[in-house]
């Protein structure tokens, strides 16, 4: 089972580095097959060490909006978490109304170090307003009344995707994070240490355009 592991660990590393190549529609499926196969994986290496695989079987569900409660069980990058339901049913949920730097884009790392560091292994209440084209679940996450999404780009983790907000939040809401972004960029803080950070979907398309 650890050979298995192994390959697709690599697998994964593989597919990091092709994203600089590959469009966002192609990569995507094939990440979800990867975090399927390792559930499947580690089922069965339970099985094998007598620990009931329910216990780490994941099992996903179709994305929905809705609310519910769960907690975060791992934090893919700086915008895109899972989250296991009160029920044991995995999430896949881009945080609405932001967007983090890619993971291989100056300070994509950083943006995801910073939101795992906050939230992995919490309790979150989840409030999924969309579903993306790519079948996640996208959603406003709060933490002990805090909401989340906006805490990253207060903290210079994140941007206001102030395009797609537009269409999903209030007037006050969308003031709240333009306000937050201008705070932090003032402060340089985060990713605004850099005067010339550029947004991530504008590093997205000029990846496309190479």
């Amino acid at each position: 089972m650890t050979k298995w592991r192994k390959i697709l660990l690599w697998v994964a590393v593989v597919l990091t580095i092709a994203k600089v190549w590959l469009p966002d529609s192609m990569i995507a499926p094939l990440e979800d097959w990867i975090y399927k196969a390792d559930g499947i994986v580690r089922s069965v290496q339970d099985i094998f060490n007598g620990r009931p695989a329910g216990n780490r079987g994941k099992k996903w569900v179709v994305a929905g909006k809705g609310h519910y409660t769960g907690s975060i069980d791992s934090v893919h990058d700086g915008d895109t978490v899972h989250i296991r339901d009160k029920d044991g049913h995995m999430h896949k949920v881009r945080l609405a109304n932001i967007d983090a730097p890619e993971i291989k884009q100056a300070y994509g790392i950083a943006s995801r170090d910073a939101l795992k560091a906050r939230i992995e292994g919490q309790p979150v209440d989840v409030n999924v307003v969309a579903i993306d084209q790519y079948q996640r679940e996208v959603g406003q996450i709060m933490l002990n009344n805090v909401d989340i999404n906006l805490w990253m780009v207060q903290q210079g983790h994140a941007w206001h995707y102030s395009t797609i907000a537009k269409k999903q939040q209030d007037r006050l809401g969308f003031s709240r994070y333009q306000n937050a972004q201008l705070m932090a960029r003032q402060k340089r803080l985060g990713l605004w240490h850099n005067a010339r950070a550029i947004a991530p979907w504008q590093f997205r398309q000029q990846q496309k355009n190479r």
